[in-house]
């Protein structure tokens, strides 16, 4: 299973799927002969008797069929209303060789997509990975004109687009709705270009919501099993209304098709990037300086609080508006400006979209107690250097183990320090881990470093000796592990 983009690249061929049937048969169960007997006595074959079915009124059946034709015109009226506004957009490469798909899915230079329009004066929302790199960027309308933009401004953290097409004229532009306001089990429509194919129109329901899947930075998908193919990206997601409430941008797929998992933008986010984007040239997002998890069951058990409600702060950055406001570590946040938080990416989501200098309240659970602290968004700075992906070197001298754990490690210089951006004297570097052992189920991988366990800093590989022969090993402990991905609290089973 794989996440992929859903813009078509390059040429696709026809894909045929077998379905293979099979069939359950109930056999006899064999029973114990009496004793004294050799008869052999077989139960009788069990069978299931479907429910008479209930015979409707001619006006019954008149009522049903009704109801589909009402939904099929609805259907029908909505794609008449939006498909004006729906585009084609071609990537086009000074070399068309270079048009394909990656190995994994993804795009590669070039290539067709969707867009819709959003102002009548030409501007286009679609997706960044639609119009990324240095090819041309062109137009077609739904009516058959074609256009070369002269616009193209991208958000890569939320693969979000915004193109200008010039001198166009008589352009039908959607209507913008509310992706709040929409909910799991409702009907919606996607329009795009799939495998090239323009102006199709598919149905289904919105499956989930927030959801994150590892595509962009800044995500908070809706996910929708309509179909949505290669070519569909950019394209946009209506409610039964013909309001535009979100942009088609990825398929969970093992075929490279359609599987009915597709996520799509949630239209609030998008067109609260595209204001950005036209108004300053960039998306001018604000930030508190915390890392943060989900409470699952484990942390919920440790931290004695119900699991799924509010996120833990595992990091705040120093001189942080989260730290001037006095956020710690270990604290649980509940609400953010009076908005109940629990998912990661919709928590983000909020402090991205905050007003920049503007007092928020955030309501936090400390040991137990409730607390309200007044914190004021900076504006987000750029991201320091990172190591790339390289390895850490564990190749040191100090260092201990613990078997009962699976786990060794070691203290760490001022280079890998830099990587992780603490401090040389905070937390020990694991060094290795037995496979199997009990760190290596709960995730613990070498080249992270255990700054805390059970709420107790680590400052030193003889401290962590000491409080690891103080701690009783038959319960479980909490450690607060920092790695290149950020903080994190790990649980370790008993």
């Amino acid at each position: 299973m794989r996440i992929a983009r859903s813009t078509r690249m390059g040429c696709i061929a026809c894909m045929v799927t077998a379905f293979l049937l099979s069939t359950v048969a109930i056999g006899h169960a064999s029973t114990v002969p009496e004793v004294g007997t050799t008869k052999n006595t077989l139960t009788p074959s069990v069978t299931f008797t479907a429910p008479p079915l209930k015979n409707l009124t001619d006006s019954e059946v008149k009522n049903a069929i009704q109801s589909a034709k009402n939904l099929s015109q609805a259907f029908r009226h909505i794609s008449n209303q939006l498909l004006p506004s729906v585009v084609a957009i071609e990537n086009r490469t000074e070399n068309p060789r270079t048009t394909g798909q990656t190995p994994n899915g993804m795009p590669s230079r070039g290539g067709v997509g969707s867009g819709v329009i959003i102002d009548p004066s030409g501007w286009i929302m679609t997706n960044n990975h639609v119009v990324a790199g240095a090819g041309s960027i062109v137009v077609r309308l739904h009516d058959g004109r074609e256009f070369m933009a002269e616009q193209v401004m991208t958000d890569p953290k939320t693969d979000i687009a915004i193109v200008r097409i010039p001198n166009a004229k008589n352009l039908t532009a959607a209507k913008i709705g509310n992706s709040n306001g929409s909910y799991v089990g409702d009907w919606v429509l996607a329009l795009g270009q799939p495998f090239g194919l323009e102006s199709t129109v598919t149905a289904g329901i919105i499956s989930a919501k927030g959801r994150g899947i590892g595509l962009s930075d800044s995500e908070n998908h809706i996910q929708t099993d309509a179909a949505i193919n290669p070519g569909n990206s950019g394209g946009p997601m209506v409610n039964l209304d013909g309001e535009v409430i979100g942009i088609n941008t990825a398929i969970s797929s093992s075929s490279g098709g359609s599987d009915g998992v597709g996520f799509a933008v949630p239209i609030n986010l998008a067109n609260w990037v595209a204001n950005q984007l036209i108004d300053h040239g960039s998306v001018q997002r604000a930030f508190l300086g915390v890392g943060i998890q989900p409470i699952t069951q484990k942390l919920a058990d440790h931290f004695n609080v119900p699991p799924k409600q509010g996120l833990l702060i595992t990091h705040v950055l120093p001189e942080s508006p989260a730290a001037n406001a006095g956020v710690r570590t270990g604290d649980i946040l509940l609400k953010f400006a009076e908005a109940r938080v629990s998912a990661p990416n919709e928590f983000q989501t909020f402090v991205e979209r905050a007003k920049i200098g503007q007092t928020y309240q955030l309501t936090i659970n400390r040991n137990g107690t409730l607390q309200n602290l007044n914190c004021v968004p900076q504006s987000q700075p750029n991201r320091p250097d990172e190591s790339g992906g390289k390895q850490i070197n564990t190749s040191h001298s100090n260092r201990t183990s613990s078997g009962r754990l699976g786990i060794r490690v070691g203290d760490f210089d001022s280079t890998v320090a830099r990587k992780m951006g603490i401090d040389a004297s905070e937390g020990v570097l694991i060094l290795a881990i037995q496979p199997g052992g009990q760190a290596h189920r709960a995730g613990l991988v070498p080249g992270m470093i255990l700054t805390e366990v059970n709420h107790n800093k680590i400052e030193s590989l003889s401290q962590f000796n000491q409080l690891m022969s103080e701690l009783n090993l038959d319960e479980s402990l909490l450690f607060l592990t920092k790695s290149q991905n950020g903080s994190q609290f790990v649980v370790i089973d008993s």
